[in-house]
């Protein structure tokens, strides 16, 4: 078997990307040059926007009857979802933060 450098390796299969050979310094960009902590700000008050919702439309059907029980039950599921998925995330970054603190330089 032929011992292959990794650029070799790179030109035999097409669509994989190119890494960086400069090391990322500063901030941490995603996608469109927002910062690790605007994202997670974002999705934090996204998730806090489905609880709004989902409590109004409880508080709505309860009080007004006017609201179709399904939109009620389709909030609650978003929210719960959205909830667990925050939940795991929040587990997550406090395990790698725990990681990175015990690793030693």
């Amino acid at each position: 078997m032929k011992n292959f450098t990794p650029n070799q390796f790179k030109t035999m299969i097409p669509g994989i990307p190119q890494m960086p050979q400069t090391p990322l310094q500063g901030q941490v960009s995603i996608g469109g040059g927002q910062s690790f902590g605007n994202v997670l700000s974002d999705m934090l008050g996204n998730v806090n926007n489905m609880m709004n919702k989902s409590e109004k439309l409880t508080e709505q059907a309860v009080t007004t009857g006017k609201v179709n029980l399904h939109e009620v039950m389709i909030a609650m599921a978003e929210e719960e979802v959205a909830l667990g998925l925050t939940t795991q995330v929040a587990g997550k970054f406090i395990s790698t933060v725990e990681k990175l603190t015990q690793m030693q330089v």
